[in-house]
């Protein structure tokens, strides 16, 4: 059995949170641990759970804690876990923002599967 590799995802689009468990749940490479609807629900999560996620999809424009606040607070206290941004802005301030907080890739929210083939060859290329 191939070892799938966990993620947490966080967004406040009830829409993509049903899109990226739809295709989690239609494949045997990914595990979607936690699927939040902010930063903050996600750290929450990462600070109670028993099993760590090796990455986190978060989403740049959140309530209550974005997604730059949510990547430097997840990197201070998790390390380990990757970081990957998810995001509509193109703003270049704001992505050169989101890279200086941890999040190794960032991606355009026009296609999810693409986020997790790019997420797999990651894993796959630098493990």
């Amino acid at each position: 059995m191939v070892k799938k590799i966990k993620i947490a995802f966080a967004d406040d689009s009830i829409l993509q949170r049903t899109i990226i468990r739809a295709i989690v749940d239609q494949n045997n490479i990914f595990d979607l641990l936690y699927n939040c609807s902010n930063g903050q629900e996600l750290v929450d999560q990462l600070e109670a759970c028993t099993e760590l996620p090796q990455v986190c999809i978060i989403d740049l424009h959140m309530p209550l804690m974005d997604g730059i606040e949510t990547a430097n607070r997840i990197r201070e206290k998790f390390p380990s876990i990757k970081l990957f941004g998810y995001t509509s802005s193109i703003k270049d301030s704001e992505i050169e923002i989101f890279h200086k907080s941890g999040v190794q890739l960032i991606f355009n929210k026009t296609n999810f599967n693409i986020v997790l083939q790019e997420i797999h060859r990651f894993f796959t290329t630098n493990s």
